[in-house]
């Protein structure tokens, strides 16, 4: 019976740790297509709902506008789960942001949002 506990403890941590590496993947992959003004790339992140209610346009339009105010993305860091979602305290060149970021189970966006620090 302790082999059966110890084995599925052992299981969810491992679960755990591959969600926590692909969330930290998709904040890098995200950093990466911001700092790069790539918003086909940070488009591809997106999964199809995300994409048919925040165009490639509005990316685009996101991503000029923001690197205009906050300058790139530097340090990020996970600060809480919250109902589902993940918020990482995201460090631009002139200001601090909150991230929220909610993947599905492949790994693509489904919410992404910045709330004011």
């Amino acid at each position: 019976m302790k082999k059966i506990t110890y084995l599925l403890l052992l299981c969810i941590c491992f679960s755990f740790t591959q969600t926590e590496d692909s969330y930290q993947m998709t904040i890098t992959k995200i950093a990466d297509a911001y700092n790069a003004k790539d918003a086909n790339k940070l488009f591809e992140l997106f999964s199809s709902d995300l994409q048919s209610s925040f165009t490639l346009d509005k990316v685009q339009s996101f991503i000029v506008d923001n690197q205009a105010k906050k300058g790139p993305i530097g340090e990020s860091s996970f600060l809480m789960d919250d109902e589902g979602s993940k918020r990482y305290l995201v460090e631009f060149e002139n200001a601090s942001t909150i991230l929220v970021l909610k993947l599905s189970s492949d790994n693509k966006i489904i919410q992404l949002s910045l709330e004011e620090y």
